[in-house]
C-alpha cells in the first residue's frame, strides 16, 4: 500500500481474474484499475501516520525499561497445538505467541501471568470431564452469569481441574495466577477440585496426550466444606471464610504457582491482591 507501483502491480495481477468472474460469472460491470488506485490514495494517507515498525517500537521500550503488557486470546486448551484438537480456535493461544506475534525474543518476557475462574466453563462441544450437568452447574451458570455476548447461550461450567489447570502452568510457564469469580461459589454446601483422571482403575495426574481419556475417564475430586457468606465486598485475604481460604490455598500448593490475585465480584474494585508483582522472586 505504501509503494504505490507495487500496488498498481499486484492490483493488476489480480484484477484481470477477478473482472473475469465479476463479468461471466455475476454479469457485473468490471472494476477499474484507475479508480481503485486513487480511492486506495486516500486509504494509504490516512493509515501512513499511524503504521511503524511495531517490533522496534517494543524493543525500544524495553531498552527504556518501561512496563509493557501483552494480552492473550481465548485458553489454553483452545490452543490449536497443545488444545483438545479439534475443538480448538485457529491459532495458538499459549504464552510463547506473544514472543511470535510481536516480534520480540522470548527472554524478554519476565513475568507470565495465569488467569482462571475459581470453578470451570466451556463454550460449545469438546472434552469437559467436570462437567456438572445438574443443578450445580446451574448454579454457576447463573450465579455467574455465563451466557455468550452475543449468542445469548449457555456456557457449560463444572469444577476446576487442576490436572487441565497444571498442563496450563506448565506449557505458558506461568509465574503467578489470578483466580476470578470466587464469588460465585459462595453459597454451596460443598465444593470440589479435580486431583486426577481414572482411567481403567488408575489415577492419572498428567495431562493426556490422548483426549480420548477425558471423555472415558472419571474426575478424581479432593472435597471441600462451602461458605454461605457473602464476600463480594472483601478487599483483604485475612477476612475470606475460613473454607475459601483453604480452597485457595490448596489450588496454589497444587500448581505450585503463587496466587497473587483474586476478583470476587464484576467490578474492578471488586479484588484481593495477595502479592504484588514486585514481591515475587522468579530467582
Amino acid at each position: 500500500l505504501l509503494d504505490e507501483n507495487i500496488f498498481i502491480e499486484k492490483l493488476e495481477s489480480i484484477l484481470e481474474e477477478k473482472n473475469e468472474i465479476l463479468i461471466k460469472i455475476y454479469n457485473h460491470q468490471p472494476l477499474e484499475l484507475k479508480t481503485i488506485v486513487k480511492e486506495f490514495a486516500n486509504y494509504r494517507d490516512l493509515v501512513q501516520k499511524c503504521m511503524m515498525d511495531t517490533s522496534l517500537l517494543i524493543s525500544n521500550a524495553i531498552k527504556e525499561n518501561k512496563k509493557i503488557l501483552f494480552e492473550g486470546a481465548q485458553g489454553t486448551l483452545l490452543d490449536i497445538d497443545h488444545g483438545t484438537y479439534p475443538f480448538v480456535t485457529s491459532s495458538n493461544t499459549t504464552a510463547g505467541s506473544a514472543a511470535i506475534g510481536s516480534g520480540i525474543g522470548p527472554l524478554d518476557i519476565k513475568n507470565i501471568i495465569g488467569v482462571t475462574k475459581a470453578y470451570i466453563s466451556r463454550v460449545g462441544t469438546g472434552p469437559f470431564i467436570t462437567e456438572q450437568n445438574n443443578e450445580i452447574g446451574d448454579y454457576l451458570i447463573d450465579k455467574g452469569t455465563e451466557y455468550g455476548t452475543v449468542t445469548g447461550r449457555k456456557r457449560r461450567c463444572g469444577w476446576l481441574d487442576l490436572v487441565s489447570l497444571s498442563y496450563s502452568v506448565r506449557v505458558n510457564s506461568l509465574t503467578e495466577l489470578f483466580i476470578t469469580k470466587l464469588d460465585v461459589l459462595s453459597g454451596l454446601d460443598e465444593l470440589k477440585l479435580n486431583v486426577a483422571y481414572k482411567v481403567n482403575g488408575s489415577n492419572i495426574t498428567d495431562f493426556p496426550i490422548q483426549h480420548r481419556i477425558l471423555y472415558d475417564g472419571e474426575a478424581v475430586y479432593k472435597k471441600f466444606e462451602g461458605w454461605s457468606d457473602d464476600i463480594s465486598t472483601i478487599t483483604q485475604y485475612d477476612e475470606l471464610p475460613k473454607q475459601a481460604k483453604e480452597y485457595i490455598a490448596f489450588i496454589e500448593d497444587f500448581i505450585k504457582v503463587p496466587i497473587t490475585f483474586i476478583s470476587v465480584g464484576p467490578e474492578r474494585n471488586q479484588n484481593i491482591i495477595l502479592k504484588r508483582l514486585e514481591e515475587i522472586s522468579y530467582d
